[in-house]
């Protein structure tokens, strides 16, 4: 009765037994009690309760499981590195706790089975309940380890983690391994054998192994045995369980038993009771160059250790043959003086390279990036001082480290004097790429710039180097007037041409990050002369009409896009943007106005006047200004809005 009392006491100081989903407030006063790296930060990503295994959807949405009974989709609408949407897809599962995407399909493993949902970023309002198809039902339906893990490898295949349903015991059938199939449930069969409670996945660059975690069996003291990193270059392998954990830690009713075949030790054995879970292999060009192909491991923990241990990120590296070279602590924390605030579970790669780190103890998903320092704007200075002697500016763009950069058209029409410049957060300037044509909409991924110049598309590095990513001769048809850029979470991107005067050859196109180009849109949509673009959501983007002055909704998520009239009377409609409360920002280029509006449909309210051409605007680092510039006055100009 003792131990019984004295483990709960345990679990109930490291908050295991109840959920926390703590204030907002309160984890981000707690996220400057964590110790990172320098030039990595971590913020607040979104609010998810009871957050667990993530999936990457086809437009940047995120799909979050839990082991309640919803799955979460998370929508970051304007690209700010913050959700706008945390959206209820699903409300009636058994320990939803496993996501993958696949072909634009949503897959979720819960406790007894694997359904399948049809293309969710098409519409996340869709009755997915109603369009549930069970792919697979034969999961042992136990509640001890029944949280499945889920994720397709490069064989196509689907693999799902099958907890033991004990601590210690003779698993039955596909208990304490590893299953594959088919997408669409069929070929069944077990890749990896025993396995205790493997709640991570991931596929090896370059050599294509899976990678799994393991969590080894309690109750053998502080120290044994290991939690396990392993890696299964082919099907059939034994892992140990229940035989042996790591590499020679026994159980003590197993110890004179002898496995049905030989064990695969582990790659990496980590502190016991640490709960190793979910953890990703970097790909991304956003971290420093030593991170590629690291595995970044979320430790969601210990309940059963006297004094509790992991509440961290750990990096583990790997040598240039693929190898195991070292593994050390990346984040650390979440666990204070033996208190936890925090318990990571999941860890997603975003497309510009940073990480997504779900934690179901406070109920949010973290951002950790590298390189993106905050920017401050001092009074009279940078950000918040008006730039005069800019030749023709038309668009402008914040990085997040609080540098600004602005196309400047020159003249009109004339190819080779058009530039982007580099306004620094002390005022200076200078040119970071010149040579362009009639440089418009501007817009940044993964620290490089991407420029509509006139009839091609140009993508500019910080260094100032230039590369076309898109000629003339590339499109559909052959571009007239290259006006504004915007790009998706995946790195597609999105450009429009505002055709002729009279909107002949008016289009919008999405370049895929392999240089395919498909017009979304023609001169027949009803849009007269496609301007400023804003994604709104999964496959669908706001377009301002330069033509009429009027607000278009571009939903291209099926194979014929539709379009819907918002809004209008906004003059010479230019720029869109939103900030970081949602507001949205309409700039008038023919009459040199700004307006807000709650929501694309709601009534405009008009916040300046008096520009000579207000173009392509745009957010502060900071998220304290617009950025508006004054094509006519060669000037860009800060306007307050917080």
């Amino acid at each position: 009765m003792k131990t019984i009392s004295r483990l709960i006491g345990l679990l109930a100081a490291v908050g295991w037994m109840t959920a926390a989903n703590a204030d907002l407030a309160d984890v981000e006063a707690n996220l400057g009690r964590l110790k990172v790296p320098e030039g990595f930060k971590v913020e607040v990503y979104a609010e998810v309760p009871g957050a667990r295994q993530m999936a990457l959807g086809t437009s940047g949405t995120v799909y979050v499981g839990t082991r309640g009974n919803k799955v979460y989709a998370v929508v970051d609408k304007n690209k700010d590195h913050k959700a706008d949407e945390v959206i209820t897809i699903l409300d009636d599962l058994k320990v939803g706790n496993g996501v993958a995407m696949w072909e634009g399909n949503l897959y979720v493993a819960e406790q007894h089975r694997i359904t399948r949902y049809a293309a969710p970023d098409f519409d996340l309002n869709l009755p997915f309940k109603q369009m549930r198809e069970v792919i697979y039902d034969q999961l042992p339906d136990k509640v001890h380890h029944g949280w499945r893990y889920i994720a397709f490898g490069p064989d196509k295949k689907l693999y799902a983690t099958i907890g033991a349903p004990c601590n210690v015991c003779d698993p039955q059938g596909i208990e304490a391994s590893i299953i594959r199939m088919d997408p669409d449930g069929k070929n069944v069969e077990v890749f990896a054998k025993g396995v205790r409670n493997s709640v991570g996945m991931d596929f090896q660059p370059g050599t294509n192994v899976l990678y799994f975690t393991d969590n080894g069996v309690d109750m053998m003291g502080d120290d044994i045995p290991p939690d396990e990193l392993n890696a299964a270059p082919q099907a059939g392998l034994h892992f140990g369980f229940p035989y042996v954990g790591g590499r020679d830690a026994r159980p003590k009713d197993w110890q004179n038993k002898k496995p049905p075949q030989a064990v695969t030790p582990p790659v990496v054995e980590f502190q016991a009771h640490s709960a190793n879970l979910g953890f990703k292999f970097y790909t991304g060009k956003q971290f420093p160059r030593d991170y590629q192909g690291n595995a970044i491991v979320a430790q969601h923990g210990s309940w059963n250790r006297s004094q509790p241990v992991g509440y961290q990120l750990m990096r583990v590296v790997f040598d240039e043959q693929h190898q195991v070279k070292s593994h050390e602590v990346f984040i650390e924390g979440w666990l204070n003086d033996g208190e936890a605030w925090g318990r990571p579970v999941d860890v997603l790669q975003l497309n510009d390279g940073s990480l997504l780190v779900s934690d179901d103890y406070s109920g949010v998903i973290y951002r950790v990036s590298y390189g993106e320092s905050s920017a401050a704007a001092a009074p009279g200075r940078g950000q918040a001082s008006k730039v005069t002697g800019l030749n023709m500016p038309e668009s402008a763009v914040a990085h997040p480290d609080g540098r600004i950069f602005v196309s400047e058209i020159g003249e009109f029409g004339k190819s080779g004097d058009g530039k982007i410049t580099v306004i620094n957060k002390d005022g200076s300037r200078r040119t970071l790429a010149d040579g362009l044509n009639d440089p418009k909409g501007l817009d940044l991924f993964n620290n490089q710039l991407y420029v509509a110049d006139m009839d091609q598309v140009v993508r500019v590095g910080l260094d100032g180097s230039k590369t076309v990513i898109a000629k003339s001769g590339d499109f559909p048809e052959k571009p007239m007037f290259l006006n504004d850029i915007e790009i998706d979470g995946l790195g597609n991107v999105y450009v429009s041409d505002s055709g002729d005067d009279d909107g002949k050859h008016g289009a919008i196109y999405q370049i895929s990050p392999e240089g395919k180009i498909t017009q979304l849109i023609n001169d027949k949509s009803g849009i007269k002369r496609p301007n400023g673009l804003l994604l709104d959501g999964p496959g669908k983007l706001l377009v301002a009409d330069f033509g009429n002055g009027k607000l278009f909704q571009v939903n291209f998520a099926s194979k014929k896009a539709s379009v819907t009239l918002l809004n209008q009377g906004f003059g010479g409609a230019d720029g869109l943007v939103r900030d970081t409360d949602g507001l949205l920002y309409v700039s008038d280029w023919a009459g040199g106005k700004v307006w807000q509006l709650t929501e694309p449909r709601a009534t405009p309210q008009l916040i300046t006047e008096g520009h000579q051409s207000a173009a392509d605007i745009a957010l502060s680092a900071d998220g304290r200004f617009l950025l508006v510039p004054d094509m006519k006055a060669g000037e860009l100009v800060p306007l307050p809005i917080k």
